[in-house]
């Protein structure tokens, strides 16, 4: 038996959401995803399993789908958010020399 959950964010800025999407499809950790302009939201599939981004009046994003897939997706879209994040704001006299993954983790090395 599983249960619908609603996990409430802190991730606001909809450009590094999507290249997060984006960068977990690459990955394949996911297989596509709809965006819906017009209601603000989006929806991901991840090998079957529904989960549903849409954003709060707060400005924040808030997550919704199976128990079982939102607990553990919550935290790797919020990890790669943030990679994307740190990625875009880099500053100039910064560049990324070497990146690397292991067991979850990212690991970011760079050269100025």
């Amino acid at each position: 038996m599983s249960f619908y959950t609603v996990i409430k964010t802190e991730l606001n800025n909809k450009k590094y959401i999507i290249c997060a999407l984006e960068e977990l499809k690459r990955r394949g950790e996911i297989k596509n995803f709809i965006k819906n302009e017009k209601k603000e939201t989006i929806e991901v599939d991840r090998d079957g399993d529904i989960i549903n981004l849409s954003k709060e009046k707060s400005g924040n994003y808030q997550m919704g789908g199976d128990n079982r897939v939102v607990n553990t997706f919550s935290n790797r879209l919020k990890q790669i958010y943030a990679y994307e994040s740190i990625k875009d704001n880099l500053p100039l006299d910064f560049e990324i020399a070497k990146e690397n993954e292991t067991a979850g983790e990212i690991q970011i090395l760079l050269k100025g």
